[in-house]
């Protein structure tokens, strides 16, 4: 059963924002959340949480057997902060906010650009320390930026199923729900009316999605060849439409586009540099491959903790082991928490 953690949700107006790139968001706001005193985070450090492509700062819902009293992430013990990703559609400045929802192209961000906006949230909060930073797939990727260009200094970090570049298979998958998106009729060329999104094309690219967040092998034992309601669909087929359909009803077209291009983006760039940048700044450096992953397979992750070692970082290999494929960071709850503890 869950315990309920205390939180509060408010707003950070980091005004201009320039990309890595140069391109300029003239006004931008980060949506946070934070839990626990902050008191604590100055005694003990603060942790960090980066959320992964359609979630959001809401940690205590979609990892609530991690975050709390006594749990690995520990209110008890420290002050923890996550916020919105910029071009998320859940508060912070993306682009189904004002003035992109009227027609100004909304810049891409990259995910270094990502981890830059989280920096004003330090200074605004008075964090000096951070004893963890923490986040799965593109939250991860995050996390990585955060590692090697961060302002303040890290105790740890721990990087759940995401690569240091994202591969052209990834950028292929990732594409293929682009399209689906844009070839919906009411895409509009990304001029989405609200009351009248492109469900279908969205719902499409969830489905896509679905088939690289899970594995075969679990496929095979959750369904094989069975068929649902009358017969005429097999059961997966359902199960693809059931998450195209609850996407919907949560998330903006407008975001999955622009943070799918934020993903595809994804480099540390040379590993020997980026080890020498985050061992500058991080005490320990944890990847977390998961053995099933077909998105970001084990290796890729595995790949990147090597060069770090190699480049003198204190980094180490930890692997989940699991038929549920990419999405086991939000299933293993045991495993995941010994990483996190360990």
């Amino acid at each position: 059963m869950s315990v309920p953690v205390a939180s509060h949700a408010f707003d950070l107006d980091l005004g201009p924002v320039t990309t890595g790139g140069g391109a300029l968001l003239p006004h931008a706001s980060l949506r946070y959340r934070t839990w626990g005193d902050p008191a604590l985070g100055r005694r003990n450090g603060w942790i960090l949480i980066v959320h992964a492509l359609t979630g959001n700062a809401d940690v205590d819902a979609w990892w609530d057997d991690i975050i709390g009293p006594g749990r690995p992430i520990d209110t008890d013990r420290h002050a923890v902060v996550a916020a919105n990703l910029l071009g998320s559609c859940y508060g912070s400045t993306g682009p189904a906010s004002e003035p992109y929802a009227s027609g100004v192209p909304f810049p891409r961000l990259d995910t270094a650009d990502l981890a830059r906006a989280h920096f004003p949230l330090f200074a605004h909060l008075g964090i000096e320390r951070l004893a963890l930073v923490t986040g799965a797939s593109l939250g991860g990727m995050v996390v990585l930026q955060v590692g090697r260009l961060s302002p303040i200094p890290i105790d740890r970090l721990v990087v759940f199923a995401a690569p240091a570049t994202t591969s052209p298979q990834t950028i292929a998958w990732n594409a293929a729900q682009r399209m689906a998106i844009e070839s919906d009729p009411r895409w509009r060329g990304g001029q989405v009316q609200p009351d009248d999104p492109p469900a279908a094309g969205l719902a499409a690219a969830r489905a896509i999605a679905m088939i690289t967040y899970r594995s075969p092998f679990e496929f095979e034992q959750r369904f094989a060849r069975s068929r649902s309601g009358n017969g005429s669909t097999f059961a997966i087929e359902q199960y693809l439409r059931r998450h195209g359909e609850k996407l919907v009803e949560r998330f903006d077209a407008r975001s999955y586009v622009a943070l799918t291009h934020s993903m595809d983006q994804h480099s540390v760039g040379d590993f020997a540099v980026a080890a020498r940048e985050t061992a500058s700044r991080v005490g320990r450096v944890t990847g977390v491959g998961v053995d099933t992953d077909i998105l970001y397979p084990a290796h890729e992750v595995r790949a990147w903790v090597d060069a770090y070692v190699t480049a003198g970082a204190n980094a180490d290999y930890r692997e989940i082991r699991s038929a549920c494929g990419h999405d086991a960071f939000l299933i293993e709850f045991d495993q995941v928490r010994d990483i996190l503890r360990g």
